[in-house]
């Protein structure tokens, strides 16, 4: 077991070390791929075994006004340390990464990265690794019919699902790119009308605000009120951090409020933690 791996639960680690062994030896059946690299946890796990699989890797990112900072510099900072192959596409279209609205005009996000894949000569002839869980994968099919004929779903095919994800990224102690995200920006807007390229901007700097503050599990919600102009930074943490969060009152009011929020309230809803999925 290299180094950077540890063991979290002895009794589900057995089971998982054999799968994703049985994973790395299929994968090395492929000898080059892109992969969509979005910097999330999925994303840093499958190209991680893709690494140890000795798969030659291109590394795509789309980078749209739902996707984090944080997630982009996480997915640079890697392909920087490994020397791969890593091309950014800056885009101001919404695009969602995980959670698919039922909204009408919704662009495929795979069939739209394949798009820039086919254009680029040198990449056009490889498959497209699509780093998605089970439910992922079923989501994707229920809101587009079909996969696109380019695109392997490798990890779902293989019966991955997202709390194997959760824990594969924490036993390659992968959060030291930086801590899995609170993905798509899209999932802290309960109105898919105020998604608007400004307003996920808003709660992708406030979410830094905080994190640079020590919250750095604070996710941030965007509502307005029933004036429609005012709005409101509904901020969601994790019980371990809500004491700290009271102490720093004013410093948060004022930093949201930098951001452009014109009310902040915390969130005191439960919420599961997933440090470890067993």
């Amino acid at each position: 077991m290299g180094a950077n791996v540890v063991v979290l639960n002895q009794g589900y680690d057995h089971s998982f070390q054999a799968r994703e062994q049985l994973l790395i030896e299929r994968l090395a059946s492929f000898d080059e791929l892109v992969v969509s690299f979005s910097g999330r946890l999925e994303s840093c796990y499958s190209i991680e075994l893709c690494r140890a699989a000795g798969v030659k890797i291109h590394a795509i990112t789309l980078d749209n006004p739902t996707r984090s900072r944080s997630e982009v510099a996480r997915a640079r900072r890697y392909c920087q340390r490994y020397g791969i192959d890593h091309w950014v596409i800056k885009s101001d279209e919404i695009v969602f990464c995980d959670r698919l609205p039922n909204i009408e005009g919704l662009i495929d996000p795979v069939r739209r990265i394949g798009e820039y894949v086919q254009a680029r000569p040198e990449w056009s002839h490889l498959p497209l690794l699509v780093p998605a869980a089970v439910e992922e994968r079923d989501d994707y099919l229920a809101q587009f019919g079909s996969l696109p004929a380019n695109s392997i779903w490798f990890f779902a095919d293989n019966g991955l699902m997202r709390r194997d994800y959760r824990y594969g990224f924490n036993k390659r102690q992968l959060g030291r790119w930086g801590k899995g995200s609170n993905g798509c920006l899209s999932n802290r807007f309960t109105n898919p009308r105020l998604l608007e390229q400004r307003y996920l901007r808003m709660v992708d700097q406030a979410e830094q605000m905080l994190a640079d503050m020590g919250l750095d599990e604070a996710q941030v919600f965007f509502h307005t009120l029933c004036d429609c102009s005012t709005t409101l930074a509904r901020v969601r943490l994790p019980e371990h951090q809500r004491a700290q969060a009271f102490d720093m009152q004013s410093d948060i009011l004022s930093a949201l409020k930098g951001s452009k929020f014109d009310l902040v309230t915390l969130d005191m809803a439960q919420k599961e933690r997933h440090d470890v999925a067993i």
